[in-house]
């Protein structure tokens, strides 16, 4: 059920509305919401904890698309190489390669797989292609500094039990980011600082098409220009992306929206969804101001 709440049209009433959300919630918020100007540019809306470091789940999945297309940029057809998925990389969970009985899909199937409907033995797949350290160094160039890759997808699950890929903290969850580094990912995509128009073009391809609507995208209007990945755990829900006006006139929206630490996962998703509505009136109202 869409939530019932007062109008948001101003900054202030974005902050109350998503105070209520936090206060409701019984787990973890981080919150990034803002326009996107340039890479290192983001005029807030709002933020909460937003660079404090969360359980990535799914979200990791973002720095190792991006690390294989810097790989491959300036040689993009070799991504249509094939890669045989590797029998212990074919856990379960979210996807469908692990459903097939011999998939040889390109480099560029396992990414387009990981990031649009989140498969998790392409991930890993993608992970013994470029390497953990690869990966972690990519996202510190891209300016995602605390974001930590130290495990592959459902490491411990379904009888697997991957070695570490690299030094773990006691007590810390394996695969951390921030908001503030996912929105530091989106907001690279909109302005292509960093790759070349080639590689963005093929990179935006699964977070244009990204299946999960459940989240974030909950109660925007159909059809809402909208490019994301989504993660979820038992206890936790998380979304970032980037909402574009239909016209172009208003700055996107970049947007990080975790709920974490939940009693269920339902509740996180309910209140990850709750900061997308309210974040999607205030974008409203804002192009409304200027006329778009």
């Amino acid at each position: 059920m869409r939530p019932d709440r007062p109008p948001v049209e101003t900054d202030a009433d974005l902050a109350e509305a998503i105070d209520v959300i936090a206060d409701r919630f019984d787990g973890r918020l981080g919150v990034l919401l803002g326009l996107s100007r340039g890479p290192d540019a983001l005029d807030v809306l709002h933020r909460r904890n937003a660079d404090e470091a969360f359980v990535a789940a799914s979200t990791i999945k973002l720095p190792v698309l991006y690390a294989l297309y810097e790989e491959y940029d300036g040689r993009l057809d070799a991504l249509a190489e094939p890669r045989p998925i590797a029998a212990e990389n074919r856990v379960g969970g979210s996807g469908i390669f692990h459903l097939l009985d011999d998939p040889t899909p390109s480099l560029e199937d396992l990414a387009r797989a990981t990031i649009a409907i989140s498969d998790n033995a392409a991930t890993n797949q993608l992970i013994d292609e470029l390497g953990a350290e690869r990966i972690e160094a990519a996202a510190s160039r891209l300016g995602m500094a605390d974001t930590r890759l130290r495990r592959k997808m459902m490491a411990t699950l379904e009888g697997h039990d991957f070695e570490p890929l690299g030094e773990q903290p006691d007590g810390e969850p394996a695969n951390v980011t921030t908001p503030a580094d996912c929105a530091r990912f989106f907001a690279d995509i909109v302005h292509e600082s960093t790759l070349s128009p080639a590689a963005y073009d093929r990179l935006r391809v699964p977070l244009d098409e990204q299946k999960d609507a459940s989240l974030f995208a909950r109660y925007l209007p159909y059809g809402t220009p909208i490019a994301h990945k989504t993660g979820g755990l038992p206890t936790a829900a998380l979304d970032a992306g980037v909402v574009r006006a239909d016209d172009g006139g208003t700055p996107p929206l970049v947007f990080t929206a975790f709920a974490t630490q939940a009693e269920n996962g339902g509740d996180a998703g309910d209140a990850v969804a709750a900061v997308g509505d309210a974040a999607f009136e205030r974008f409203t109202a804002l192009r409304r101001e200027r006329g778009d």
